[in-house]
């Protein structure tokens, strides 16, 4: 019944917006995100950048600089986690919660680092750039926020419980909401005002987009050089290059012991498979070892880009119904505010569709027949 009476109100607001003499503008009620609000998750987003930059450039200063496997394959590991949790804290809708979970991050890392000496000799790289990091997120803090407010979030950050240790790079996946609203003491329902308009919603879902487009890209390439270099590790192929050399010495030996002395061929054939038998072995082992960290690789890489995905959809999820019902909502509200008018207007064009005719022809009868009127009166 609703859609019945709606549907011939919008058309009738469709054809009237066409008249010269009526202008309709559709204005959406929804509020605008504060400047202060804006301006912080603007301020996080840049940071992010900065994040990232920063510890990409770190990372890739320690492995040119370092001849050691292991601390490549750890500096890839903790490039590719650590831009991966900045995105997933800096991205968010609420600009304070993105703000606060951006600073945890760097707080967690920088102490993080600080107490493990993860790269060698070039650990102070890694170090010194997380602690950059840390007091530049600090002073992005202090800049978003009276000083006294940023006196309260700066507390909280210091007093926030983070693990001593992050196993295999996995930073904390925080949900710092509920208790930042508790700890400032402001109530669940007055804490959001307003998402946003729905440009800025929009905008919002397109920084997203194309941040976490970037990090797949990047993660991808770093697993692929993690998968390389796992490979082409040296130390993996120094006892095969032993066994291989001592073998193609022994079947030299072979050739010209079975030319001169063919009964030393059965004690040489012994020594032949004891010396085969290790190095077929450690051959299986190493391959079954190469292809079990490939799959658990694989595996990582497969969870991390489900994870991205399941966001992504999440997101277009939420943010599709929200602009729906804003959408509905503003037009309802705008069809109820202007119904009179319409009514007003319907009523004024039937009058004159029905009207005018009617009184044109009432008009042209009388200035005809007036004349002969008075004619005939002049006559009597």
């Amino acid at each position: 019944m609703r859609t019945k009476i709606l549907l011939p109100t919008l058309v009738s607001v469709l054809l009237l917006s066409g008249c010269s003499l009526l202008k309709f503008q559709l204005e959406s009620p929804t509020e605008a995100l504060p400047t202060q609000e804006l301006n912080t998750r603007m301020a996080v987003r840049s940071y992010y950048k900065s994040f990232s930059g920063s510890v990409i450039q770190a990372a890739d200063s320690i492995i040119s600089l370092t001849d050691d496997m292991a601390i490549k394959v750890e500096a890839i590991r903790w490039k590719g986690a650590a831009t991966g949790a900045c995105t997933r804290t800096a991205f968010q809708t609420d600009a304070e919660i993105a703000l606060i979970d951006t600073w945890l991050l760097a707080r967690q890392m920088d102490e993080y680092l600080g107490a493990n000496n993860l790269f060698g000799r070039y650990s102070g790289i890694a170090q010194s750039c997380a602690v950059e990091l840390h007091q530049k997120i600090d002073s992005l803090a202090l800049r978003s926020n009276h000083r006294k407010h940023y006196e309260k979030l700066a507390t909280f950050v210091k007093e926030y419980p983070l693990p001593d240790d992050l196993y295999e790079w996995q930073f904390s996946k925080f949900d710092t909401r509920p208790e930042l609203i508790e700890y400032l003491q402001i109530p669940d329902s007055l804490y959001t005002s307003t998402i946003g308009t729905g440009a800025e919603v929009m905008n919002d879902f397109t920084d997203r987009i194309s941040a976490y487009n970037e990090q797949i890209k990047s993660q991808l390439a770093w697993e692929k050089e993690l998968i390389l270099l796992t490979f082409e590790n040296d130390t993996l192929m120094e006892p095969y290059l032993a066994r291989i050399d001592s073998l193609s010495l022994m079947l030299n030996r072979l050739a010209v012991v079975a030319q001169e002395s063919p009964e030393m061929m059965g004690v040489i054939a012994v020594r032949l498979r004891e010396e085969l038998s290790p190095l077929v072995y450690d051959f299986n082992s190493g391959m079954r070892n190469g292809i079990n960290d490939l799959s658990q690789e694989r595996e990582e890489l497969q969870k991390y880009l489900d994870e991205q995905r399941k966001l992504l959809r999440d997101d277009l999820t939420e943010s599709g119904k929200v602009l729906i019902e804003e959408t509905t909502d503003n037009l309802i509200r705008f069809v109820r505010r202007i119904s009179w008018l319409i009514v007003f207007v319907i009523i004024v064009l039937i009058g004159v569709i029905f009207g005018l005719p009617f009184t044109l022809g009432y008009l042209l009868a009388k200035a005809r027949f007036k004349p002969r009127a008075l004619k005939s009166k002049n006559e009597k």
